[in-house]
């Protein structure tokens, strides 16, 4: 499995990461700390699951969203955001996202993040 991280905190990449490299075997793990990279790894590395943030430098993950979805409807993703108001969530659950998950990154989230992705991929 392949999965896409695009966070601009080094630590909260760092925290993701490691926890998915613990729970989830054979896994390829991608890393941008923006929108830009994380669409051009996107394009070339084609993942099975993007986890995202919003609010990022350079392109936030809005607009990454919308250009993942206008040449992909069915990848899955995982929007990951300290953005806690509803309406956010409303407005980003309109692109098919697989889950929202509200930042900060903890031990509860973590196996909240390990569940999801078990439960999607059956990891």
């Amino acid at each position: 499995m392949k999965i896409l991280v695009v966070d601009d905190s080094n630590f909260v990449r760092s925290l993701v990461g490691k926890a998915l490299q613990i729970n989830i075997p054979n896994l390829e793990l991608l890393m941008a700390n923006n929108g830009v990279e994380g669409y051009n790894l996107y394009r070339t590395e084609k993942p099975d699951l993007i986890i995202m943030d919003l609010l990022m430098p350079e392109m936030n993950g809005w607009e990454l969203l919308k250009l993942i979805r206008e040449v992909d409807s069915s990848i899955k993703i995982i929007v990951f955001s300290a953005d806690v108001q509803r309406a956010t969530r409303d407005e980003i659950e309109i692109f098919g996202i697989t889950s929202f998950i509200h930042k900060p990154f903890n031990k509860e989230k973590s196996e909240q993040l390990i569940n999801i992705v078990k439960g999607e991929f059956g990891a």
